[in-house]
């Protein structure tokens, strides 16, 4: 007895709807793209024409921690005050995420090159681009020239957690 499998015909799509209507279809698309949050889930698309990245894009959606910064902004006609005459303000926010710029990542924990960073001890830390002979990222001591530029990985190890001092 013999088991002979045959895949059956996909179902049809809907009329109108070619496969590749939701895909990116620009040639050599650049690397610029949309991260949209909405509800949990995590959506891309391409800056340019505003389609979903084509092909097996798994592993962009895991990438590495970016950091952003989330503020709350009025909208509307909104002036931000808590009041209006005798109303409270219930005119609604719109919470806008910026990305904090160039980050190095150590132990799946960015840190953000150009800040200063607070150690258990309270000395403070400052993160270079700068990078030791092995690719590990540096920073160093403030003031400036308190002493010598030291592998970001070692300050955590010795001295961490570190904490972003905030501007």
């Amino acid at each position: 007895m013999s088991n002979l499998f045959q895949l059956s015909e996909p179902p049809p799509f809907d009329e109108g709807y070619a496969a590749g209507d939701d895909e990116c279809s620009c040639p050599n698309p650049d690397d610029q793209y949309l991260l949209e949050i909405d509800n949990g889930a995590v959506f891309l698309a391409h800056r340019a024409c505003g389609k979903q990245l084509r092909g097996d894009y798994m592993d962009l959606v895991e990438m590495a921690q970016i950091p952003v910064t989330i503020k709350a902004h009025p909208y509307g006609s909104c002036d931000g005050s808590e009041w209006h005459g005798e109303y409270r303000c219930d005119c609604g926010i719109a919470l806008a995420a910026t990305v904090n710029g160039l980050a190095v990542v150590h132990d799946d924990a960015p840190y953000l090159v150009g800040r200063d960073y607070r150690d258990r001890d309270g000395a403070v830390w400052h993160i270079t681009s700068d990078r030791d002979r092995q690719g590990r990222p540096l920073v160093f001591l403030l003031p400036q020239g308190a002493g010598e530029d030291c592998p970001l990985e070692e300050i955590v190890a010795d001295f961490g957690p570190l904490e972003l001092v905030s501007e």
